[in-house]
């Protein structure tokens, strides 16, 4: 076999020990043909794992989450389409799934591609054309996983702010559905503003400020519960933090605000530079209502600023 086209090193130009990690469960109730399929890729250095039980392979497929499934038609129990609309069926399944049978009638091989699998060989099948079959299948794989990895990329891009790295408004839009709908739950905002940013802006250039920027969104969401809190960049040097449990609230606008006390950012030689926010505080989360949860949280902040800001006020 070539090299060059064998399938993991194919699409992914990766090393040869990447290419061993491509792994094939085999299901068929023949000892003769697994034994036979087994040798032969296993010289081609795939991974292979056989099962002569149709019902163990459900098992099977969760335990080693193959990368391809040959999938023998005729089988005791339970045949092999009915396995295939089974796993088809469960809503994250995504491994391709190759037919090997000895009925070469055309409505089986119909009924196997209308089922979901990709392609149906029939026995005695040839050796060189199984190996064509199989890379062909892996590398299907590999593009529909890089398609999804893209889409996770791009959905990154669309509702992740560029500078800061926390959610955007795009985002916050969203949420807001989610929340009026009752799939999201929160029970207390805060708005977080840095103090004086033109200031640094002024003193310093913008890419200081954009670092400042940066260093505080990565305080929030360090003193955030990843799991169920929310924060986003919601304008210039603005934050919003949504919070899914009031109880704690106070304790964590003031660990943000003693945590940009100590911020050091790389500023011009023989300068410093003192960094602070101020912090608009609502624990009154009325869902039907987003815009006034703003209002209060900005009412909130307006009181910060006004008071001499560096401190938490509550609406």
């Amino acid at each position: 076999m070539d090299n060059n086209l064998s399938t993991c090193n194919y699409f992914s130009n990766e090393s040869w020990d990447r290419l061993m990690k491509c792994r094939i469960l085999i299901v068929d109730d023949e000892p003769h043909n697994l034994n036979i399929l087994r040798i032969f890729l296993n010289s081609l250095h795939y991974e292979i794992i056989t099962v002569e039980d149709g019902k163990e392979a459900f098992s099977m497929v969760k335990e080693t989450a193959p990368d391809l499934i040959l999938l023998d038609v005729m089988m005791p129990e339970v045949t092999g389409f009915e396995i295939c609309k089974q796993l088809i069926a469960e809503s994250d399944f995504d491994i391709p799934i190759i037919f090997l049978s000895a009925n070469a009638q055309k409505e089986d091989i119909l009924q196997g591609l209308r089922l979901g699998a990709i392609d149906y060989l029939t026995k005695p099948f040839d050796l060189d054309v199984l190996e064509r079959k199989v890379e062909i299948a892996l590398h299907q794989k590999a593009k529909v996983k890089n398609l999804k990895k893209d889409n996770k990329q791009l959905a990154k891009l669309v509702y992740v702010d560029a500078l800061t790295g926390l959610y955007n408004r795009a985002y916050l839009d969203i949420t807001i559905r989610m929340i009026k709908e009752g799939t999201k739950q929160f029970q207390a905002a805060m708005m977080v503003d840095m103090d004086y940013f033109k200031d640094i802006n002024d003193n310093y250039g913008h890419l200081v400020g954009d670092q400042v920027l940066r260093e505080v969104a990565t305080i929030i969401s360090s003193k955030i519960s990843c799991e169920h809190d929310l924060a986003f960049r919601y304008g210039g040097d603005e934050y919003l933090v949504l919070l899914q449990s009031e109880a704690n609230c106070v304790e964590i606008a003031d660990s943000i605000i003693k945590a940009v006390d100590g911020l050091k950012v790389s500023l011009a030689p023989h300068k410093s530079q003192e960094f602070s926010v101020s912090i608009g505080l609502t624990n009154n989360f009325d869902p039907s209502s987003f815009d006034q949860i703003i209002m209060q949280a900005d009412s909130a902040l307006l009181g910060a600023k006004n008071n001499g800001r560096h401190q938490i006020k509550i609406r």
